[in-house]
């Protein structure tokens, strides 16, 4: 989880839509990792997250699934940071632009991530048995490793660098059968002072989290005021 938001809330997959009639697609909750909006569990068609901080609108995502559970599509509007990313499946991985820069993202011959080339910059993923993203990689160092409970619900994130843990996050759930994006995030990091962010969600009744409130507090003496961000998603399933 390589920012604040992630999992606002990562090999094969299983058995494709099948497995997801239960729980995540593999690549869709990947790619929720990699860029910052919440999974949903199901056969999911199409996803929309738009997010907002004080008040203003800030990141806008939208994805669209076949029925085998491969992307389609992927956009990513940062209003916040001022630029896009724009991806399509043109049959072999996913490819666009973010911003002005090239950018894709390498899949597998099952449809999960395997890659990600941004403007020349590559890092590579090995997954899980279950093709959650378990460790990735940048000019051959391990930069991350992330840490999943045996019902995929990810539990711990590491971040690396000289050979030693930068920073990690250790993840609890409130109750990740009926409410698995209520969460609590305590980072720890060895050049910063580190935060806590907490996630509240309402659910309808497939458990899409339509609206979530994320809480970031920031350590400090005295404590700075805390970030609220607001999450609202939409999802159609086959």
């Amino acid at each position: 989880m390589k920012k604040l938001y992630v999992l606002l809330l990562s090999t094969v997959l299983i058995s494709g839509m099948s497995h997801a009639e239960n729980g995540y697609i593999p690549v869709l909750y990947n790619l929720s990792t990699m860029f910052d909006f919440n999974p949903v569990k199901g056969p999911v068609k199409s996803l929309s997250t738009i997010v907002e901080s004080n008040g203003k609108v800030t990141y806008k995502v939208l994805l669209k699934l076949n029925k085998k559970g491969c992307i389609e599509s992927l956009s990513l509007d940062n209003i916040s940071n001022g630029f896009k990313t724009e991806l399509n499946n043109d049959g072999v991985n996913l490819v666009g632009k973010r911003g002005e820069n090239p950018y894709f993202v390498g899949l597998t011959e099952d449809c999960n991530i395997l890659s990600q080339n941004d403007n020349g910059e590559k890092s590579t993923f090995s997954l899980t048995a279950s093709g959650m993203i378990k460790d990735t990689y940048y000019l051959g160092q391990k930069i991350a490793t992330h840490f999943y409970d045996d019902n995929d619900n990810l539990i711990r994130s590491e971040f690396y660098g000289s050979d030693k843990i930068l920073s990690s996050n250790e993840v609890t759930y409130l109750d990740k059968n009926t409410k698995p994006l209520d969460y609590k995030i305590i980072n720890e990091s060895s050049y910063a002072q580190g935060y806590t962010a907490t996630t509240t969600c309402k659910y309808n009744a497939k458990l899409v989290p339509e609206l979530c409130n994320l809480i970031i507090q920031n350590a400090g003496n005295p404590l700075p005021k805390p970030t609220v961000i607001t999450a609202h998603t939409s999802v159609e399933f086959y």
